[in-house]
């Protein structure tokens, strides 16, 4: 790819309406452009990133026995009153269609999915299994803020596993934690912790939040040395460890995921239903377990990013490797680097090559903002060397080699792409 031809527009100066770094970047970088207040278009650079987030995702989730489907963003109203939730959920947004039907856009798909599952469930032989998907979801929030982290439309990944006993799901569930912090590890993230939280709309019993520590949150997370972790919804008025009876440590965070423990809540009242082993009816046992995708994207910006932009690893970055040239009267830099470009495409590597006839300057400040982890520079000074030089937008490579040989330089970057892992 040609920086020249990217269709994106990035922003230097002042950022209105933007009230935190990573906001800021994403509109600086030309990765977002509001579309409606909380509802957002990804850019090519956004885009891509996100798909590298879903691709961890569903990997992680295919690796516990998930089974990926694609259910509806709007519904009938009627799955919604037969749960009971279609005027208890404040987020609904309903509307009518021509016909007079009653529908509404799902903010989560709990009724969808028991809807789902009661055309494919028969005998308790199929169960444990889970399904998940990723998805456009809609809730009607009053405000939105600081840009994908808190949105009205936003890409979901949602997952729903039915069970036959409440230890089958329980052991499931421990699964689906461990995945979880493996995602987020996967993704970039590094201050992550899971907190007990309150179920709410959910219904059910036990639930988990994943709250990335940071100024920026919404959400106040209280911790212990000892290993208690909890919200300010669990713990009340008290800042004092149940466990331990140590004072608490107190943070803001990001909710960046949620895990639920459902029991029958949706299974009963809406009639789901299996053929148990002694002949008998009974409803499955069910879990769900979220992570916003948008917002895992602005999370690790507000966590990574300096002040120039964006710092992505080789798992979700939007490009690998970003190519720099610097003119020279023979041509001979963009040569090399048009060389270098073709060579890392054909061996599927996402590269970008910046081949303007701009200041370095500039080019430099574009490439912190698009934030490829491995920059390469072609220039004459680095020509006469005989050198590629090389540069490291993310902490953990800049052990490696900050100089690469022109000769031979397909083996170099083969070895060097193996180490930035």
């Amino acid at each position: 790819m040609l920086i020249s031809n990217l269709c994106v527009k990035r922003k230097f100066g002042t950022v209105a309406d933007a009230s935190t770094k990573g906001h800021k970047l994403c509109v600086k970088g030309g990765y977002i452009h509001q579309t409606f207040q909380g509802g957002y278009t990804l850019s090519p650079l956004g885009y891509k990133v996100c798909r590298n987030i879903e691709r961890i995702i569903r990997e992680e989730m295919d690796a516990i026995g998930g089974q990926e489907i694609l259910m509806p963003v709007v519904s009938g109203a009627d799955i919604w009153k037969e749960s009971g939730r279609y005027d208890k959920v404040d987020v609904l947004a309903k509307f009518k269609g021509r016909n007079g039907a009653d529908y509404v856009l799902n903010p989560t798909h709990e009724e969808v999915v028991v809807d789902f599952v009661k055309s494919v469930l028969d005998s308790y032989k199929q169960m444990p299994f889970m399904v998940y998907q990723i998805q456009t979801k809609f809730r009607d929030e009053l405000r939105s803020r600081a840009g994908l982290v808190r949105t009205r439309e936003f890409r979901m990944k949602d997952a729903y596993s039915f069970h036959l006993t409440q230890e089958d799901l329980e052991k499931f569930y421990a699964e689906c934690l461990q995945a979880y912090y493996r995602i987020f590890k996967r993704i970039g993230m590094k201050n992550v912790v899971d907190v007990k939280s309150d179920n709410g709309d959910m219904g059910g019993s036990i639930s988990h939040e994943f709250m990335l520590l940071h100024e920026i949150g919404e959400d106040t997370v209280y911790v212990c040395p000892c290993g208690f972790r909890a919200n300010r919804e669990t713990m009340g008025e008290s800042k004092i460890c149940p466990v331990c009876g140590k004072p608490l440590a107190e943070h803001r965070g990001i909710e960046i995921g949620n895990i639920f423990q459902l029991g029958d809540k949706y299974s009963k009242s809406m009639h789901l239903e299996y053929t148990a082993q002694d002949g008998t009816k009974k409803n499955p046992i069910m879990g769900c377990y979220g992570i916003g995708v948008g917002r895992a994207m602005a999370s690790v910006i507000e966590e990574s990013a300096d002040d120039n932009g964006p710092i992505w690893n080789m798992e979700i970055a939007p490009y690998k490797v970003h190519i720099v040239t610097m003119a020279d009267k023979t041509g001979e830099s963009d040569k090399l680097g048009q060389k270098i470009h073709d060579y890392l495409t054909e061996k599927g590597v996402e590269v970008i090559l910046d081949n303007r006839d701009i200041r370095a300057g500039e080019k430099f400040a574009d490439a912190d903002l698009l934030g490829a982890p491995v920059r390469l520079i072609v220039s004459p000074k680095n020509l006469e060397k005989g050198v590629i030089e090389v540069k490291y937008r993310h902490p953990d490579y800049q052990h490696l080699a900050n100089e690469l040989p022109i000769q031979n330089f397909e083996q170099a970057l083969d070895t060097l792409l193996g180490e930035c892992k």
